[in-house]
């Protein structure tokens, strides 16, 4: 960890140069898609306590710091999408954290992510804001160990899930220099793939620099008129499944879903409907050898509300809230209602493809792993 603040602090005062290659008079250089953006933040803040006895040991214990490096592509393409979001950022990331206490771990991850910026810009143009999304994998975690770190309750797993939020502020100090700083919302969790998994929830502030690696060749305050949209429906078939741990130290068991969705896009940002899912969880005899168990016991159905954020043609964000028809307690369906988030890609194929998580209030129930197909007919050109 040590090394990396070394490596950040060197990045920082020489940062990246730029090289240019001698090029023919009459070669004509093609637009670039992206202008390369590398940002490097230092991350400290408080962990979000869980109110037991066992969390203010540990959060009493705990000092947090991190380092996170970005590399951003900025879409600089006059296309539909580009100007919606006004040019965003997309790209990958490493993180690497220290908690400075023997009970975690030193963990690191590696994640995707989508900046967006705000649409007011102020001091001709140099102070911008954003917000910024991320999700991702983590690893080298120190997970509860009844005998060794009974004391960890939070997380089970040596890896897990990776989830930021943030709202961000920057300062433009030269053209290819911008100072940054954010506050946001930090989560780590395995999804209840192995117990105990309470979670870990930070709220980070960040500070630290970007700098444009490349020239942009559009010039941001040319923004065009968008195409006007044509609503369009959508049928929505997938199949997800996912592994789930109900005590510790006991076994992991399949859950999966079939659900269905008929969706309305009525702009290019938004697309809303209602569905069904229908549950199994598997495992139940094994989990209650003296039950009679009948397929009641492993089967749920439910009634959703869908809401899709749709970051690009490809890229999108489901959102939904499920109540339920028909449950089981004893698979920890423990609330009638349930919510989900993740990302999904669309292909050309009309086959879609992505994460989600389930959850009931804010104890996760599974992650799903999903694969679809999709019946519409877009009119619209991207």
């Amino acid at each position: 960890m040590n090394q990396l603040f070394k490596l950040a602090a060197f990045l920082l005062i020489f940062p990246f140069g730029k090289v240019s290659a001698i090029q023919p008079l009459d070669s004509i250089p093609k637009p670039r898609k992206y202008q390369k953006q590398f940002s490097i933040l230092f991350e400290a803040g408080p962990m979000i306590p869980r109110g037991t006895d066992w969390s203010d040991v540990i959060k009493d214990d705990l000092k947090y710091k991190a380092l996170d490096m970005r590399l951003g592509f900025r879409k600089i393409q006059p296309k539909v999408y580009n100007m919606v979001y006004r040019y965003p950022t997309f790209g990958f990331g490493f993180y690497t954290a220290t908690f400075k206490n023997p009970y975690i771990g030193k963990p690191n991850a590696v994640y995707l992510f989508a900046d967006i910026p705000f649409p007011k810009s102020f001091q001709n143009n140099k102070l911008t804001f954003s917000y910024l999304a991320a999700m991702g994998v983590s690893f080298n975690f120190k997970p509860y160990d009844p005998e060794y770190n009974p004391i960890n309750q939070f997380i089970g797993s040596y890896q897990n899930g990776y989830v930021h939020v943030s709202f961000n502020m920057r300062y433009q100090l030269f053209q290819d220099l911008s100072l940054e700083s954010a506050i946001g919302f930090k989560h780590f969790s395995n999804g209840s793939l192995k117990k105990p998994n309470a979670g870990l929830n930070f709220i980070p502030f960040s500070i630290g620099a970007k700098f444009n690696l490349n020239q942009s060749d559009l010039g941001f305050s040319e923004y065009k008129e968008t195409p006007k949209f044509v609503p369009n429906g959508q049928i929505n078939i997938w199949v997800s499944a996912g592994g789930k741990n109900y005590q510790k130290g006991e076994n992991v068991y399949l859950k999966s879903v079939v659900g269905v969705n008929y969706l309305r896009q009525w702009n290019y940002k938004y697309r809303m409907g209602l569905g069904m899912d229908l549950f199994y969880s598997s495992g139940t005899a094994i989990r209650y050898p003296s039950k009679s168990v009948s397929i009641g016991d492993q089967i749920s159905v439910a009634l959703v509300g869908s809401w899709e954020w749709v970051l690009t043609k490809n890229i999108y964000v489901p959102i939904a809230f499920g109540t339920y028809l028909h449950r089981n307690v004893h698979n920890e369906e423990i609330k009638w209602f349930y919510k989900r988030i993740g990302a999904r890609y669309r292909f050309d194929n009309h086959f879609f493809a992505g994460v989600t998580l389930k959850a009931h209030g804010f104890k996760a129930d599974f992650f799903e792993w999903t694969l679809g197909y999709s019946i519409f007919n877009d009119k619209n050109k991207y």
